[in-house]
């Protein structure tokens, strides 16, 4: 069984293999539909009713539509998820070299089921830190290519894994094989700046994760299940873009919020996460700016 709805899901899923790339496809959705950037640190303008916004940073997304009456005798209206997943970060210094390769050194993110890891194709996404010019950008790479595994043993080699289990020491055995030797000392470096199409020398420091390059799928004798990797939680963020534009059809009283947040995995206590002060900047701004003034303030709002 398959629908629309299931078909853009499913797309969502593929095309957002780390939480920089779901939020650039929320917000790629949110332009669609004519929601137009703000940025928090220039002059405001006032925002008209029916206003369709959103503030993005790297790996977080809040957007806004303003609602027809005032935001203190109403309040908000707000959907929150987060963007990222349980993966393997790579390492900011991950070539190690031995037996005639090289792997990549990466740290657990999230609540990882580590064994789940193993004997998969294995991609490489998130973005880099570069240099431009006087100051810095972020630049998204998504290597969709097996170029990493992290391999098992065969089975003369390790009796007792069917009885025991799968068990992995995440500093000597989660390295994933990336290359054979050579006589260049790192090699990851130069392979993901031609990746990206930046000079190696301009970056500056990467948030790369391994990724699993199966593809969302239909199954079940029925076709009755979604089978996919990062349900958790891409499949909350796909809901409330859902949500979002399907109440654009009617105008509605409240103010309507979207929160995606990034670092749930960790604790959501970064400038990116739930715990950070973005959402509560951008609920201020719409009061301070949204056409229909009101008595009161931020602490009323929250009230309703």
């Amino acid at each position: 069984m398959t629908t629309p709805l299931l078909s853009r899901f499913r797309r969502f899923l593929d095309d957002s293999p780390t939480s920089v790339h779901a939020v650039q496809s929320l917000v790629s959705l949110l332009s669609e539909q004519g929601f137009q950037q703000i940025d928090l640190s220039v002059p405001p303008t006032q925002l008209p009713i029916g206003f369709r916004g959103y503030v993005e940073r790297v790996g977080t997304v809040v957007a806004f539509v303003v609602g027809q009456e005032a935001i203190p005798e109403n309040g908000f209206r707000i959907l929150a998820a987060h963007t990222d997943s349980p993966n393997l970060k790579i390492k900011p210094s991950p070539v190690v070299k031995g037996h005639g390769w090289k792997r990549l050194g990466v740290e657990v993110y999230g609540g990882v089921m580590v064994p789940t890891w193993a004997d998969r194709d294995l991609g490489i996404a998130g973005f880099l830190t570069v240099k431009d010019g006087d100051t810095t950008k972020p630049v998204l790479v998504n290597v969709d290519q097996p170029v990493c595994r992290i391999p098992t043993l065969a089975i003369h080699l390790n009796r007792t894994v069917n009885d025991e289990g799968l068990k992995l020491n995440k500093q000597t055995h989660l390295p994933a094989i990336f290359t054979l030797d050579d006589d260049n000392p790192d090699g990851f470096t130069e392979y993901i700046a031609d990746q990206a199409g930046v000079a190696a020398d301009d970056i500056l420091a990467w948030d790369l994760a391994l990724y699993d390059l199966t593809k969302a799928a239909i199954g079940g004798a029925k076709g009755e299940f979604l089978y996919s990797a990062r349900l958790d939680n891409l499949a909350s963020c796909h809901a409330g873009i859902e949500a979002l534009i399907q109440s654009l059809d009617a105008p509605a009283k409240h103010t309507s919020i979207l929160a995606c947040f990034d670092h749930e995995e960790v604790g959501s206590r970064t400038s990116r996460g739930a715990n950070g002060r973005m959402l509560e900047s951008v609920l201020r701004h719409l009061l301070d700016h949204s056409a229909v003034p009101a008595p009161g303030g931020f602490t009323r709002a929250l009230e309703h």
